[in-house]
């Protein structure tokens, strides 16, 4: 009776592990192309290589392919013997190959389920439903049911999301983009008006007008060339932004910088309240030039107009003062005036005292 028991264990341990493996492989994500936002009715293609490793599907299991693209659907689907797919390489040799037109592919663990490993090449192509406008889609997707086999690793892949454009929204993404290029021309004015350089900003911006005009020339009788050229336009503006941004926050540094040799100067010929207040409104603009700072070493794009004129407005305001300080009589004895105060004020008290013991003793006479 043990005898059997033991026998009923073994094949139990046995089936358990019958078909254990891993479920499909990939070492890189789909390639599709365009791989950017899309048009209704543009063409997309898309492929990806993923590997099967032996007993990782079983007969009764399933490959699983899926589709945004509704259109002109086309899956071909390459199955190899070995791991490599190179076909100047002799250890790969194509074993069968499989194809649908239905955006949903579903492909049997039957007539995938080898005694090897094998890898599939999946090539797909079609084009974008107008349906699908304003929408975010996923152009290939593979889930793998492994049926009765013990599968670990990936069982489902994606590709990443792609938004469609409408085509309804591009008049208004002109207007948009027009705002946008004209709010931008305007602070290129003031930041050259304070005498900094935005050479780079403006070779952008004009390329963000050369994309904007290409746009609207194909309008949404080429809709996806359109949105090609207002995505160039988007990528050129906000590529100024970013320029604007650290030329911004590099005249605000000098700014500062200068703020605080002016600091110095003032409290040198005497002018110690002028120069704590500003002093005080120079530490305000350096702590929100590090934010700032921060941001942008962070990747962002932050806005620094606001504390760019008060920077200016510190420098300014700090040569009012050194200049009013200057036409001072008092500017020439500058540290020294707390000195010469004290020393007259003691030959005052001085004269004073000599004066009231002479008086006390009979005051003045003629030889003093």
């Amino acid at each position: 009776m043990k005898k059997i028991t033991y026998v009923l264990l073994a094949l139990l341990v046995c089936a358990t592990f019958i078909g254990a493996g891993s479920a499909f492989t990939y070492t890189s994500g789909a390639v599709v192309d365009p791989s950017g936002s899309l048009s209704p009715g543009e063409a997309v293609t898309a492929s990806m290589t993923i590997g099967l490793p032996k007993d990782s599907i079983s007969t009764s299991g399933s490959l699983k392919l899926t589709t945004a693209l509704r259109d002109s659907t086309l899956w071909t689907v390459y199955v190899y013997k070995g791991t490599v797919v190179n076909n100047q390489t002799s250890e790969d040799a194509l074993i069968t190959t499989f194809s649908s037109t239905s955006f949903a592919y579903t492909i049997s663990g039957f007539v995938l389920d080898y005694d090897q490993p094998v890898t599939l090449y999946i090539a797909l192509s079609g084009l974008v439903p107008d349906s699908l406008k304003g929408q975010s889609v996923t152009i290939l997707k593979i889930d793998e049911n492994s049926g009765s086999a013990t599968a670990s690793g990936y069982s489902t892949y994606s590709s990443p999301s792609q938004n469609v454009y409408n085509p309804d929204d591009f008049s208004g993404m002109v207007t948009s983009t027009e705002t946008d290029i004209a709010s931008l021309d305007s602070r290129i004015s003031t930041y050259t008006a304070y005498g900094i350089d935005v050479s780079s900003v403006v070779t952008n911006l004009e390329s963000a007008k050369t994309s904007l005009a290409a746009a609207k020339a194909a309008g949404t009788a080429d809709i996806a060339l359109a949105n090609k050229k207002l995505e160039a336009a988007t990528t050129s503006l906000n590529a100024a932004e970013k320029a604007l941004s650290l030329a911004g926050l590099n005249a605000i540094k000098a700014n500062t910088d200068a703020v605080d040799l002016i600091v110095t100067e003032l409290y040198g010929k005497g002018w110690d309240t002028e120069a704590k207040l500003l002093a005080t409104t120079n530490q305000g603009i350096k702590n929100t030039y590090d934010v700032a700072a921060i941001s942008y070493n962070a990747g962002g794009t932050p806005d620094v107009d606001e504390n760019l004129k008060a920077s200016e407005q510190a420098v300014a305001d700090g040569n009012a003062y050194l200049e009013k300080a200057s036409a001072s009589p008092l500017a020439a004895i500058g540290n020294i005036l707390p000195i010469i105060i004290v020393i007259v004020v003691a030959v005052v008290v001085v004269f004073g005292a000599i004066i009231f013991i002479r008086r006390r003793r009979g005051g003045w006479d003629e030889l003093g």
